[in-house]
């Protein structure tokens, strides 16, 4: 089992405010378009436009129809149905303090950075097993079809240290693409 280091010089991670977000999926656009066509290894799609596409996806967006229970003063109907909400759950690693991800994982295969706290995976020393899946609050591990091994969000890491590009494009790709302004990245310690 792998050990967190004590502190981490940073806590970088993501905020989301799901009173924000749309559902439009531009989040999962993003970070699927950079992490296939830059420098992430590519994620795996598998018969992608058949009738049950399986593919692997570092980042998701879930929406749920909710209706809530107002109690019978509050209720508020349109006839006799009870008005309902949509919510739209994006799904993405948090980069936890106290990862489990990392302390479940039987090669060390999952770590967390000591420099800015990012959880990340080494897909050479990964054996494809998933207990980090399981250990995961938020569902943000997902098993690569093709490749055996698990991926998850890696904050664009590669892009958010990159000097190479503009000041303003180093943050996440779901932070940069997001146009309600949903999705907020930066050091949980400032």
């Amino acid at each position: 089992m792998t050990t967190l280091p004590a502190t981490t010089e940073k806590k970088l991670g993501l905020a989301i405010d799901l009173d924000t977000c749309v559902g439009c999926h531009a989040c999962v656009i993003s970070c699927k378009e950079w992490n296939t066509s830059n420098y992430g290894a590519p994620l795996s799609d598998t018969d992608a436009y058949g009738a049950d596409p399986v593919g692997s996806f570092l980042n998701r967006v879930h929406t749920f129809e909710v209706t809530p229970d107002l109690g019978e003063a509050d209720k508020q109907v349109i006839g006799e149905t009870p008005i309902a909400q949509v919510v739209h759950f994006p799904k993405s690693c948090l980069h936890c303090e106290d990862a489990p991800c990392v302390t479940v994982c039987p090669t060390g295969a999952s770590y967390k950075r000591t420099e800015d706290g990012i959880v990340l995976v080494n897909e050479d020393d990964c054996i494809g097993c998933g207990l980090c899946a399981w250990a995961c609050p938020y569902g943000a591990r997902e098993m690569d079809p093709v490749e055996q091994v698990m991926k998850k969000c890696t904050l664009c890491v590669d892009r958010i240290y990159n000097e190479n590009l503009p000041e303003e494009d180093r943050e996440p790709a779901c932070v940069r693409t997001c146009p309600a302004g949903a999705r907020h990245f930066g050091d949980f310690a400032d």
